[in-house]
């Protein structure tokens, strides 16, 4: 292969995105069915905050109060009685609620990935204008290809680094809670 066939080699872009594009399709993916699961209605207790999309798309926020046999009871703000759903009318229900490590974990490796993704992209912008990792007279769009392939590194070592720190010290956040069948 000559060096000019190497030059053009080293520079495609095709190449260097195909990790990057797989890796966020991945963790898209996987943060979509994390949420799609829903967590057990009965780690809900009384007083936690609920957000409560209807079925006519309405959202409405309120404090648990109690589960009924057909439906919810909540405090809304500004109700002077309880306030009755029927699970028929409920498209989705959320609850501020602490996270468990597993919960922990994936929030925590969609951010880490998401800041990873942007901290590789510097670092190979960086390597590649000081010559660390290009040659003099590689062409310019190798900074764009060594960008994107720091990027991916980035992506892996953000989503692992920040799922671990995050199943270790986990936090509260909107927890989707699996709805009964009516």
């Amino acid at each position: 292969m000559s060096q000019k066939d190497r030059r053009r080699h080293r520079s495609s872009p095709s190449a260097a995105v195909r990790l990057p594009t797989f890796l966020l399709l991945v963790l898209s993916l996987s943060a979509r069915s994390a949420a799609a699961q829903g967590a057990d209605r009965n780690r809900m207790t009384v007083g936690d905050s609920v957000r409560i999309e209807l079925s006519d798309r309405r959202t409405v926020a309120a404090e648990f109060r109690t589960w009924r046999q057909d439906g919810i009871l909540l405090d809304v703000h500004g109700f002077a009685r309880p306030y009755p759903v029927p699970l028929e009318d409920m498209e989705r229900l959320d609850a501020y609620l602490l996270r468990t490590p597993r919960e922990s974990f994936r929030h925590g490796a969609m951010l880490g990935a998401a800041g990873g993704l942007f901290v590789g992209a510097a670092v190979g912008v960086i390597l590649n204008r000081t010559g660390v990792i290009s040659a003099e007279d590689s062409p310019p769009s190798a900074v764009v290809t060594d960008a994107m392939r720091w990027m991916g590194l980035g992506i892996v070592g953000g989503a692992l680094a920040g799922g671990f720190w995050a199943s270790n010290h986990p936090s509260s956040g909107w927890i989707r809670i699996e709805l009964p069948i009516p």
